[in-house]
């Protein structure tokens, strides 16, 4: 690797026993202020495209081509990643993977925005319903949708993590957070994480919601440290103990909360996109904050007071990358909610589904 140049660029090349070099695409910067150094002749920067004029009046041509060659993975693509990928899509950045094992139910759709009921019937795969849904928002002209249809907590799913600049957590099992958490410093990945909590009164009426957000780099506390990841229940969501209510019941424990509206989870949604925004863009010389947290009932946003840890195993492993304790392992592959299965669609939900592809390809056509 090479510093050069009068605005402190990096460059790296690798040999693999030739005698010429092979050159990298990029180097990352790993920090609260994130950069990545291109290499334009192997990535040239996008030009912008008449549906991102406002995008890029808001920060400038240089920024937007950062922002528009940064590859993303959202990891999950409930409530809050859906709505993330697709804002990203729109915001022009051309390449962004979806990471979900899941399928689409009936009881997803009050959460899941551009889910339909015919995903629900299908049985469609979440992944799936997030393609189509970026693919119709994308403002990039050469959009790539990139599907991961893998558990973060398997070899498989870790692999393909490793591919890209910035990734969203947006799960709701300690497991693989814990993974996630893992990623940020072992392998230099800058993670935004948080999520949406809802409180209620034993009458079953609104008490309060809490959603947090946090961008996990080196120099900021990792999720245990500013106490959003329980390493206890990491280890019984491994053993599979959350999922079983006996265990949960003796235990006197709480399995992992997965309570959200779709009224609610647009701001867990948007403070994860403000932090992305603060670690790219660096609105007013600055980037990413350090925890925050907005209680509803209040409407209080509170800057959380939490520093690293001074023995935290997570940090300890900054830049350790294959060296680290491997939490992905191939029980990650088995079960933590079971595995989706697919139940055959009733009579004529074929039919639908097929005239639903033509309307669609048609559209595109016309576009």
């Amino acid at each position: 690797m090479t510093l050069a140049g009068d605005d402190a660029t990096w460059s790296a090349r690798f040999w693999t026993g030739n005698d010429e070099p092979a050159w990298a695409e990029s180097v990352r910067v790993a920090s609260p202020e994130f950069r990545i150094c291109w290499n334009n002749d192997l990535r040239p920067a996008p030009h912008p495209t008449a549906s991102q004029v406002r995008t890029v009046s808001s920060w400038g041509d240089a920024t937007q081509a950062f922002i528009a060659r940064t590859r993303v993975l959202v990891v999950g693509v409930g409530s809050v990643g859906l709505d993330v990928a697709q804002r990203l899509a729109a915001t022009g950045i051309e390449t962004i993977g979806v990471m979900d094992f899941d399928t689409v139910e009936a009881l997803n759709l009050d959460r899941m925005i551009g889910a339909t009921r015919l995903d629900a019937a299908l049985h469609r795969r979440k992944t799936d319903v997030a393609v189509r849904l970026m693919e119709s928002a994308a403002t990039a002209d050469n959009f790539t949708a990139v599907v991961h249809d893998l558990k973060i907590t398997e070899p498989d799913g870790l692999r393909s993590a490793l591919e890209y600049d910035i990734i969203f957590s947006c799960v709701d099992r300690p497991w693989p957070r814990a993974v996630l958490n893992q990623i940020a410093y072992a392998d230099l990945i800058p993670v935004i994480d948080g999520g949406v909590a809802i409180v209620t009164f034993d009458d079953g009426r609104l008490r309060s919601s809490i959603w947090r957000a946090h961008t996990l780099v080196p120099g900021r506390p990792c999720m245990v440290c500013n106490g959003q990841l329980d390493l206890a229940q990491v280890r019984l969501d491994q053993n599979g103990h959350l999922d079983d209510p006996a265990y949960i019941a003796r235990s006197g424990k709480e399995s992992p909360s997965s309570q959200n509206v779709a009224a609610l989870s647009a701001g867990a949604s948007a403070a994860l996109l403000a932090q992305f925004v603060s670690l790219l863009a660096h609105p007013g010389g600055l980037g990413a904050p350090g925890p925050l947290r907005f209680f509803l009932s209040t409407h209080h946003l509170e800057h959380v007071p939490a520093s690293s840890g001074k023995y935290c195993p997570y940090e300890a492993e900054t830049a350790r990358a294959d060296e680290r304790h491997n939490l992905a392992t191939a029980e990650g592959t088995k079960a933590q909610r079971g595995d989706s299965t697919t139940t055959p669609p009733a009579p004529g939900l074929e039919e639908a589904a097929r005239l639903e592809q033509a309307l669609a390809e048609a559209i595109n056509g016309l576009s």
